[in-house]
């Protein structure tokens, strides 16, 4: 199978690793606009990859099987319909999130139904053995939930000005670091059917560092998230669902996932804890989170089947959408503001 790759920053050359470790796949072409980076990839990639500055052209002459998009959140659109005008049988996995607004994502999602190919966006937390034995005890231990908190929390912007997420187009904290948060909050437990949300600048001018919302669904459950990339001493960033039920508390984090019955059961009142270290994952290819690796697999059988992946572009648009919300929300309530 013939891989492309286009935008060869950390994420373009972390998938370009991976999928070219896997039997009968390999990376025969890149795609970089910016002059200094494909000129650097033309002297340090093997002869084997033909390095592209025009995504059409790469279409047309490599005919690859699939392609990652890996590039900048405005860009996403732009490219996808480029790739799909070369060849509507192409298929496109995009980095998250899917688009930078609900309504470009809608765009997208109209341009390739119907066609064939298999288009996915990359959410790899469905794919951490963690978090999917969350959703497990979520469904099958935990009772009823009542409510849930839920934050990621990372150290990336620490300063005014230079950064390249202070810009509007490249969006705040719920663009970058938020999406793989309101995937699983959406993947556990459905879209919300209310937002309430506020919003602060602390270093960012154009593009909000932190956000508050309460989400509440048709169920009755109700719970709020937090997201900030300004919080200092976080040099990873650091993921943390909690959700209450009748019977006891879950907790997950990449780390671990966590039950606590409500009371004591069989003699076990601490519950169960399983570490990510006791998931017996097997990965062709470790280069980072074993995560990464699964979900890179997970798009190429879907690409060989021709089957429909779990995080289509349908169902990315949804964490899209939720993002619109939530930052409609916030403008809203800075205007009422006395």
């Amino acid at each position: 199978m013939k891989i492309s790759v286009v935008g060869l920053g950390k994420m373009g050359l972390l998938h370009a690793a991976i999928v070219n470790s896997l039997p009968d796949v390999s990376v025969t072409s890149v795609c970089e606009k910016d002059l200094f980076l494909s000129v650097a990839a033309k002297a340090v990639l093997p002869k084997s990859v033909t390095v592209y500055r025009d995504v059409k052209q790469m279409v047309s002459e490599e005919q690859p099987d699939a392609v990652f998009v890996t590039t900048p959140t405005d860009t996403h659109v732009s490219i996808i319909d480029d790739l799909l005008k070369t060849r509507m049988n192409l298929s496109v996995f995009v980095e998250k999130p899917l688009a930078a607004s609900h309504e470009q994502a809608r765009i997208v999602c109209e341009a390739t139904k119907g066609l064939p190919g298999v288009h996915m966006v990359g959410f790899q937390k469905r794919f951490s053995p963690v978090f999917q034995k969350a959703h497990e005890l979520l469904n099958n231990v935990l009772e009823e939930p009542i409510f849930f908190r839920a934050y990621c929390l990372s150290s990336d912007v620490l300063r005014e000005g230079s950064a390249w997420r202070s810009k509007r187009g490249s969006g705040g904290v719920l663009l970058d670091s938020a999406p793989h948060l309101l995937d699983v909050v959406i993947w556990f437990f459905g879209e919300p059917e209310s937002v309430i949300a506020v919003k602060k600048h602390v270093y960012s001018h154009q593009v909000e560092d932190y956000v508050h919302a309460i989400l509440s669904f048709q169920s009755g459950l109700q719970g709020h998230i937090d997201a900030c990339w300004s919080v200092t001493n976080y040099r990873l960033p650091e993921f943390l669902l909690e959700i209450h039920g009748k019977n006891g508390m879950l907790t997950v984090t990449d780390d671990f996932v966590h039950f606590a019955p409500g009371k004591q059961t069989d003699g076990n009142a601490e519950g169960r804890v399983y570490h990510r270290q006791s998931f017996p994952t097997s990965t062709p290819f470790l280069l980072t989170d074993p995560e990464y690796s699964l979900e890179d697999v997970a798009f190429i059988d879907a690409v060989r089947t021709q089957t429909t992946p779990e995080v289509d572009f349908v169902q990315a648009a949804k964490v899209n959408a939720l993002i619109d919300r939530i930052l409609e929300n916030t403008e809203q309530g800075r205007r009422i503001s006395p």
